[in-house]
């Protein structure tokens, strides 16, 4: 697979097409190359088989030996070139040098009697073509034959087929070069349309979040936009639950401070020890609420994706870790008369988390199920394996959450009505998310379903795979 590195369209477009181009200007030249030398070859190889027959017409047969004469005009043909050398041989029925250059041997196999045939060698360090001819002599009234050998070097042949390949290749280079500065041109025309997209967007403000314009646009652009236009949904739909999300914590604080500041002035106006004793106590349940309020938007916003807890994932055994964290929470169980157990038959098991939001997801749940049932209750956190899966449970036998409530009570800020407990409305919701941080999901439903009693509230995990 061929990468190429670089960051522009138009230049990688180019690149394409120069590499697609490459293999046919390749192939044309090879073509070029053999063309060029076959008929180079082609008709020089007729002139020197012309030459050969030409040496034929000098032989004679006398009292059965034969005899070449060349007379001075056939030997100025054959010797004189601009730019070969030229060399020739003639032997006779057996094989002896009659006239020529001896260095010339013959070709394997010979030709027939009466054929002729072309073959390369080296002389001296030149590269000559030969043609050897197997003249009969049985037209001179003899018998046998003779071989003529006319060989030339190859300057003429190769100047000749450098030109034809000149003549074939200069005009594909030049063609190349042509569609490549007007495929540029296109190119450039073509991306006009990212260009006016760039500045449609530059000269958006920051808080406007209407999509873009996709039927105007072209075909190629318009996944493009398309997709575009899902994310800004998706930052408006953010913006919007962030801008909630402030405007009710903005409230929730709001009111325990409003209520600091009054208790905090009547006490400033008792005289009397026992009321200020009393507002003081006010005061102090008042910051232990607003404290639990702040600690949980801290950890909603630590829950929510873009915590930056991907890079601290790591195996956690969840036998360990829900042992831990309900040891924790006994003495506050304890000061409730609320029985707090753990169910699991599991030594250990491992999921991929995080310790830090596993440990704030079960503290929600434990949180809840304390603090949202009587004296005397029972909770039990339990954890199972069914399939690829792990269960993590928190029970209670408390008088559970009407059906048409279950999904509300994730929406942050959100309490059931008539719940006498002080509370924020922030736990489930932080469970939820940092469920969807685990890829995990939730499931609310009644711990007794026959009677409709009881809420347990249930975390699916995938384990790490072997």
């Amino acid at each position: 697979m061929i990468h190429i590195k670089t960051n522009s369209i138009r230049q990688k477009l180019l690149n394409w097409l120069l590499i697609l181009l490459l293999p046919l200007l390749l192939l044309s030249a090879g073509s070029a190359y053999y063309l060029a030398n076959y008929f180079a070859n082609l008709a020089y190889d007729r002139a020197l088989f012309r030459t050969a027959l030409a040496l034929a017409d000098q032989i004679e047969v006398t009292d059965g030996e034969m005899v070449v004469d060349l007379p001075d005009s056939t030997l100025n043909l054959i010797e004189y070139d601009r730019y070969d050398w030229i060399y020739y041989q003639i032997q006779d029925p057996n094989h002896h040098v009659v006239i020529g250059e001896e260095k010339l041997f013959l070709p394997q196999p010979m030709p027939k009697v009466g054929e002729h045939l072309y073959y390369n060698v080296k002389l001296d360090d030149k590269s000559l073509r030969v043609v050897a001819f197997n003249f009969p002599l049985a037209d001179l009234h003899a018998k046998g034959s003779a071989m003529i050998l006319i060989g030339e070097t190859t300057i003429k042949r190769n100047k000749m087929a450098s030109d034809i390949i000149a003549i074939m290749l200069i005009p594909q280079v030049l063609l190349i070069v042509l569609v490549t500065l007007l495929v540029n041109v296109g190119i450039r025309r073509g991306l006009v349309s990212l260009e006016k997209l760039k500045n449609l967007i530059m000269r958006r403000l920051p808080t406007d979040t209407h999509p873009l314009e996709e039927h105007d646009a072209p075909l190629e652009l318009q996944p493009l936009l398309h997709a575009m236009n899902d994310l800004l949904v998706k930052v408006k739909r953010a913006v919007d639950e962030r801008q909630q999300f402030i405007a009710n914590a903005a409230h929730q604080l709001k009111t325990p401070l409003a209520g600091l500041k009054i208790q905090a002035e009547a006490a400033l106006r008792e005289d009397d020890m026992d009321s200020v004793h009393h507002a003081l106590q006010q005061i102090s349940a008042g910051s232990d609420n607003l404290g639990r309020l702040t600690n949980q938007l801290l950890s909603l916003a630590r829950a929510e994706p873009g915590g930056n807890h991907a890079q601290a994932f790591e195996p956690v055994d969840l036998v360990q870790l829900m042992t831990e964290v309900a040891v924790e929470w006994v003495p506050k169980a304890l000061d409730k008369s609320i029985d707090l157990g753990v169910s699991c038959d599991l030594q250990q098991l491992y999921i991929r988390g995080n310790v830090t939001l596993l440990q704030e997801l079960l503290n929600n749940l434990i949180d809840n199920a304390i603090r949202y049932n009587s004296v005397g209750s029972k909770v039990t956190i339990s954890l199972t394996v069914t399939k690829d899966e792990a269960v993590l449970t928190v029970r209670d036998n408390g008088s559970g959450i009407a059906l048409n409530e279950q999904q509300k009570v994730f929406e942050r800020f959100y309490r059931v009505l008539g719940t006498s407990e002080s509370g924020c409305g922030l736990g489930l919701a932080i469970v939820r998310e940092i469920a969807h941080q685990h890829q995990a999901r939730v499931e609310l439903g009644y711990s007794d379903t026959q009677q409709s009693k009881g809420t347990a509230v249930s975390v699916i995990f995938k384990l790490i795979e072997d």
